[in-house]
């Protein structure tokens, strides 16, 4: 009887811990500048099998935010894939000022690359500021290059920084000339399938149709007015309303009008097919991967706001460009050899004209008025200005002048942070020791800022705006803060491996990566600080 028991229990021990067979294709959706409450705004006028398919059959993280500032495309996207913060992946923003240099960099520039399938030298990029691995980067690792790994984008940061470094290629926009490219850090040439694609001229296609709404523009209850004050046109028209038309960027070869149209979606969609087809993406028992980012919500948004047709149009377009690709999956790969999940880069925040008409505190600030008022406090301070640059909320002090002048970097930091928090519109202001060597836990806005702060690339002093205060003009929006229009972003994982189901429990954007490499049965990203989320599994 004892030999009976034994072998049972030996049987169950063998089910319980026998490893589960990785997904054929991971995909991983990054929509630019989406709100959580999208989905519920837009709910009731999506399509059964978009955004709502998604929700319905897969689980949805209700509760998930960022856990650092700032929010920017380049952090956002580095974290997704990364599985850490900016004070491990070293992205602190999408350009900040190189203290060793005095220049600024973008966080994909790279001088040491050629672009390839255009000539234009700003396409010269690549992830090597990226300082850590990313799922796709431990898919190749594992697979001993087996895997492949493809990013598709508009914008190029959207594309590299996902796919991370040893990618098969990440491919974005060129604006200047109106095709899909990539760099040679990647690929000596482009796929041939990419090339034919290029050839068919569908940016100048697309864009010969202008942009109207999708249906009767009184039907879009959930937005302000088409003519309101709070938006500034993309396109340049002397009012943003629809229609739009681009015959006259059309006729100066203007194609960087592209990223203002939902067209952009819909090309980005296409491409990501023509790769997952051509590419033979989960054909095999090598697991792939497929990086696809929408970007043009994130530069619609930034003209009209979050509360304009323009922005309600755009989502009920991408609901319908989902369902296509969800679609394409299930017959390509398979409904249970793929998982895919979706989230942002970012959130929004209102249009502070229009929060400060309804009588919510909010106002602007101008980063110029501001850096003035600083210098000509250090000058009557110490006898020079010592600043070098301020940008993504972060002072950097010259540290030679502050050296030669024997002061003390501590005392400098601590008295430029209080004179900060006496201004208009700041809320908070940090020394550099006390981001380097205090310990902050939680979800406290020093946490987040301590989170974004990296000890060689960030400045001497971070600092923070007062909610529904903007550092733009004042129309349309932004995104940067620690605040939970900008921190809190849609989450849902589907497909293989995953059940249905919902959780408000809080999570960070930090733990997609550890969630799909357990997924994956690979290696988490070699600077992950973060850990799976449990209550997704089947």
């Amino acid at each position: 009887m004892r030999k009976f028991f034994l072998l049972i229990l030996t049987s169950y021990a063998f089910v319980s811990f026998s490893q589960k067979k990785a997904p054929k294709l991971v995909v991983g959706i990054v929509v630019d500048q989406m709100r959580t409450d999208y989905i519920y705004r837009y709910w009731d006028r999506f399509g059964s099998g978009g955004f709502k398919r998604l929700v319905n059959e897969g689980f949805f993280c209700k509760n998930t935010h960022y856990n650092y500032v700032p929010t920017y495309t380049g952090p956002g996207h580095s974290s997704i894939y990364t599985g850490a913060a900016p004070n491990v992946h070293g992205i602190i923003a999408n350009d900040w000022f190189v203290k060793e240099t005095g220049a600024k960099t973008y966080c994909c520039d790279d001088k040491n690359v050629k672009p390839v399938g255009t000539s234009n030298p700003h396409c010269m990029m690549s992830p090597k500021n990226q300082l850590t691995t990313t799922l796709g980067d431990e898919l190749k690792l594992f697979s001993n290059g087996k895997s492949k790994v493809f990013g598709v984008a508009l914008k190029d940061r959207s594309s590299i920084l996902p796919v991370g470094h040893a990618a098969n290629a990440a491919i974005w926009y060129d604006f200047d000339k109106g095709n899909f490219i990539s760099s040679d850090w990647y690929v000596k040439e482009l796929p041939s399938w990419l090339t034919a694609y290029n050839s068919k001229g569908m940016v100048r296609k697309y864009l010969e149709q202008g942009w109207n709404t999708l249906y009767p523009i009184e039907s879009y209850s959930a937005s302000l007015a088409d003519d309101n004050k709070y938006e500034k046109a993309a396109s340049g028209k002397p009012k943003p309303v629809f229609p739009y038309d681009y015959k006259t960027q059309l006729e100066k070869n203007d194609l960087v009008i592209l990223r203002s149209t939902p067209w952009a979606n819909t090309i980005t969609k296409e491409i990501a097919i023509e790769c997952l087809k051509n590419e033979g993406l989960g054909k095999d028992d090598v697991s792939d991967m497929l990086c696809i980012s929408f970007s043009s919500p994130d530069i619609i948004a930034h003209a009209y706001g979050i509360r304009a047709v323009e922005v309600e149009d755009v989502y009920l377009r991408l609901d319908k460009e989902l369902e296509e690709l969800l679609k394409v999956f299930d017959t390509e790969v398979g409904k249970e050899n793929y998982s895919l999940f979706l989230t942002a880069d970012h959130g929004a925040a209102d249009v502070a004209a229009y929060l400060k008409d309804l009588k919510i505190p909010a106002g602007y600030l101008k980063e110029s008025v501001y850096e003035k008022e600083l210098k000509t406090f250090c000058v009557k301070q110490y006898g020079d200005s010592l600043i070098a640059n301020i940008s993504n909320q972060q002072i950097f002090f010259n540290m030679q002048k502050l050296w030669s002048l024997k002061l003390s970097q501590t005392e400098v930091e601590n008295t430029v942070a209080n004179k900060l928090i006496q201004m208009e519109g700041i809320s908070e202001a940090y020394p550099s020791s006390a981001l380097k060597f205090e310990g902050y836990s939680g979800d406290s806005f020093k946490s987040l800022i301590a989170n974004g702060y990296n000890h060689k690339r960030s400045g001497n002093v971070a600092f923070s705006y007062l909610p529904g205060w903007l550092d733009i003009p004042e129309t349309g929006t932004t995104h940067g803060s620690e605040f939970t229009y900008d921190t809190h972003v849609p989450l849902i994982f589907f497909g293989a491996g995953i059940k249905k189901g919902e959780s408000v429990k809080p999570y960070y954007i930090t733990e997609i990566a550890p969630t799909i490499s357990i997924l994956l049965n690979n290696p988490f990203p070699n600077g992950c600080t973060s850990k799976p989320i449990e209550e997704v599994y089947k």
